[in-house]
């Protein structure tokens, strides 16, 4: 089924999809549409928060959506555990009051790991070059893999997170024995970018599609790819909730992902697409600049919100 366009978008049931509502930039605050909808799938990074401080609003408007009894899962790509990302919001002030589940790639792709069910997982080997950040290991924790220092003597790469202040070119070398190598890599953090504060750097997604065009085998965990809805969904069917809005800030990533998903979207202008709407200064500017950078990616959201608030 086609996507709506933004002045034709969707009210959050699947089977009411024919019924237009008003234009998505008419949707100043999630007040707006959340008795649409019993489950929402909200970014971390870029929509809660910068990397370094809440936005304004968006711990309230989680308060709100859960004094609703609304189920809220906090997806993110993140390469580590959802214990370090849980410690994370906590000192911004998310209480784990304010969400239901919290749920990230690292998480997903450790499960499978230990799991090894698909036929890519069983392949892997267990020497394991793990490449993170801030030197994170949480993502082997109890998994049957041997970490070791090099790839010359890995049997697969696993890559949870990277130094986003150095140039991709520091890991060339490596990507290129890694190839010469047949080495498969797992990415269980597709994102092309990561925010912090003001600034946008490289992140691990970057690195694995490098990889990718050098020839390697890359298996991504993470939005836009489907083990991480299949975990979302399995969790919102515990709680009965089937109309669902995925909230993010990327189009690449949270809203392809979502649609995909069979969720509605809602995008968020606070995160990595800031700069994309910096200049527009009204509703007919925002407009213009969603449907070129929609054009350029593939799918259009269901709504578009300045910032997350209530």
């Amino acid at each position: 089924m086609a996507r709506p366009c933004l002045s034709d978008v969707s009210d959050g049931a699947s089977e009411m999809r024919d019924s237009p509502l008003p234009d998505a930039r008419s949707c100043k605050g999630l007040r707006e549409v959340a008795d649409r909808y019993d489950g929402f799938v909200i970014d971390q990074w870029g929509v809660l928060h910068d990397g370094v401080a809440a936005y304004p609003g968006a711990i309230e408007c989680l308060q709100r959506l859960r004094a609703l009894d609304k189920t809220v899962i906090i997806l993110s790509n993140s390469g580590k555990r959802a214990a370090a990302n849980i410690v994370r919001l906590a000192a911004m002030g998310f209480g784990s009051a304010s969400y239901t589940e919290f749920l990230t790639s690292g998480e997903v792709a450790r499960n499978k790991l230990i799991e090894r069910a698909d036929p890519f997982y069983r392949r892997l080997g267990e020497r394991c070059l793990l490449l993170s950040n801030d030197g994170d290991r949480s993502i082997v924790e109890g998994v049957d893999v041997e970490l070791v220092d090099s790839v010359e003597a890995a049997d697969f790469i696993l890559l949870a997170g990277i130094d986003g202040s150095k140039p991709l070119a520091t890991y060339e070398a490596m990507l290129e024995c890694g190839i010469d190598r047949g080495l498969l890599l797992l990415c269980a953090n597709p994102d092309l970018l990561r925010i912090s504060g003001q600034d946008l750097a490289h992140s691990s997604g970057a690195l694995a599609h490098r990889y990718e065009l050098l020839g390697g085998h890359i298996h991504y965990v993470g939005k836009p790819y489907p083990e991480v809805y299949t975990e979302c969904r399995n969790l919102f069917a515990r709680r009965d909730a089937t109309r669902v809005l995925a909230i993010g800030d990327s189009l690449q990533h949270d809203i392809v992902g979502g649609a995909e998903a069979g969720f509605d979207t809602m995008l968020v202008m606070t995160g990595i697409h800031r700069p994309d709407f910096a200049a527009a200064e009204d509703d007919a500017a925002i407009r213009q600049r969603l449907l070129a950078l929609t054009s350029e990616r593939g799918e259009l959201p269901d709504w578009v919100l300045v910032s997350l608030r209530w």
